[in-house]
């Protein structure tokens, strides 16, 4: 938590959240990727999620 807080854009913020949840395996990596591209879409767009 303390690392993402310290970062300053979004999408370095979503990239440090999707990387830690990858190591969780794939279920829980598509899971996230598949919420995060509903929440935002410009977002998953701008750092290559679609």
């Amino acid at each position: 938590m303390d690392e993402v807080n310290g970062m300053q854009t979004r999408a370095d913020k979503a990239r440090l959240v999707i990387d830690t949840v990858r190591r969780k395996g794939e279920d829980a990596s598509s899971d996230m990727v598949k919420f995060l591209c509903e929440l935002d879409p410009f977002l998953c767009s701008s750092i290559g999620l679609n």
